[in-house]
């Protein structure tokens, strides 16, 4: 949690009589020059998407020579049987000639992949292709390993500052998550790992998911494999989140996984009463400081569900990545109920309506970072990300040519930051 910034003067509200500023009432000059002003950085490429993700599809022919039967594909960031960080991008069912097609998600920085098919003799076999390539034949190049490979399925990291639409500290990590996209058990669902990382805050913060391009009458059920959510016996009334129920209609149709009403209970489940009757749970911050006190800075346990949802169609679940959620967080600001997204849905409004604000949304600054990578390490309370102003490199993520900030200038540069921490300086 940060000092909150005095900017009442800088929004101004267009009439007295409503009861909280919107978001289309504030006065865009003053609010730009904030934003300037407190960025980390001196530019930040106008093009730039802070995507760091690149989103393709490829026919696997699986004909390889001298195999009898082929049970399964998959896509790989790298040879499983050489690297340990080689992670599942896509897979699925197949047997011998056929043709299948796999849509995958890849960090924009990795061109080279690799196309896998199982054998019913216990092999795999292995083939090099490139990110964008339209199709794998195994009919030659092929290589040949045995045993169980060591891969793990694709997980992303997701970052969030809570102040939107004020400028936060940019350590971003008043909420960290990490999802993971499992295989599925039957040929109408979608499986989530999701894991609540650490909860750099002392205010109240939900989250939910957005299924993107998914209605609520899409889904059929949502349920949990551990049998209970994220914040079970939560008993103080909610205000972020109206219902427990695991699936949500947001305000246009659409279909959303409620994860958590206040993150501090979901990472720490307990709830102190005061004098007066009023109660609330224990804020402090979990998972964010190397040294703790057992009071305010702490360390605990990280949380992990899985969800399981059910589609009414099937069609659509082989197509599913990671791509195709919008996980978001929510928060209070001029006694409105705020969602603050990653930079691709940043105006995007799903359970609050609030009123549309070229203001705040039109800056390029981004309040939540989608990053593909599972061991990614973020910084640890009171240090930046990353900053680039002056030609200064700082923060957590500096290392000249694969620094966070050579990137917000240049979105072709260091596009593999992520991997590079100053690891005093992270968690």
């Amino acid at each position: 949690m940060k000092k909150p910034y005095l900017v009442f003067s800088l929004f101004l509200c267009v009439g007295m009589l409503f009861m909280s500023c919107k978001r289309d009432m504030y006065d865009s000059d003053a609010y730009q020059q904030l934003i300037a002003e407190s960025s980390p950085f001196d530019t930040i490429d106008p093009q730039h998407t802070w995507n760091l993700t690149q989103v393709h599809s490829v026919v696997v022919v699986a004909n390889p020579a001298d195999v009898q039967k082929i049970s399964s594909v998959r896509i790989l960031t790298d040879n499983p049987y050489t690297s340990e960080d080689a992670e599942i991008l896509a897979e699925a069912s197949c047997s011998k000639g056929d043709s299948v097609t796999l849509f995958y998600s890849s960090p924009v920085t990795l061109s080279r992949l690799y196309a896998a098919v199982s054998t019913a003799d216990g092999r795999w076999l292995l083939k090099v292709f490139y990110a964008g390539q339209q199709q794998v034949d195994f009919a030659s190049d092929v290589l040949s390993f045995e045993g169980t490979p060591k891969s793990s399925y694709q997980t992303y990291t997701y970052c969030f500052e809570d102040t939107y639409p004020d400028p936060g500290d940019n350590d971003f990590n008043d909420i960290v998550m990490r999802i993971q996209k499992l295989p599925s058990l039957s040929k109408n669902e979608i499986r989530l790992r999701i894991s609540l990382v650490a909860v750099g805050t002392l205010r109240q913060v939900a989250s939910a998911i957005r299924l993107v391009g998914y209605d609520y009458a899409d889904v059929e059920e949502v349920t949990i494999v551990e049998g209970h959510n994220f914040d079970p016996d939560y008993t103080i009334p909610r205000y972020f989140i109206d219902s427990s129920d695991l699936l949500l209609k947001g305000i246009h149709g659409e279909a959303v996984l409620n994860l958590f009403e206040d993150a501090h209970f979901a990472m720490y489940p307990v709830i102190n009463t005061s004098t007066d009757g009023s109660s609330g749970s224990v804020r402090c911050y979990y998972n964010t400081y190397k040294e703790t006190d057992g009071q305010l800075k702490m360390q605990v346990s990280e949380k992990t569900l899985t969800y399981v949802v059910k589609l009414r169609n099937s069609k659509t679940v082989q197509n599913f990545t990671l791509e195709d959620i919008d996980p978001f967080i929510l928060k209070d600001f001029n006694s409105g109920k705020w969602e603050i997204h990653t930079f691709a849905y940043k105006a995007v409004e799903v359970l609050h309506q609030l009123g549309v604000s070229e203001t705040a949304n039109s800056t390029r600054m981004t309040w939540a970072l989608k990053i593909p990578y599972a061991q990614f390490r973020y910084p640890q309370e009171g240090n930046s990300m990353g900053s680039y102003r002056d030609g200064i490199l700082s923060g957590a993520y500096m290392t000249p040519d694969h620094s966070l900030g050579q990137w917000v200038a240049n979105c072709a540069m260091s596009t593999d930051w992520f991997r590079y921490p100053a690891i005093d300086m992270v968690y």
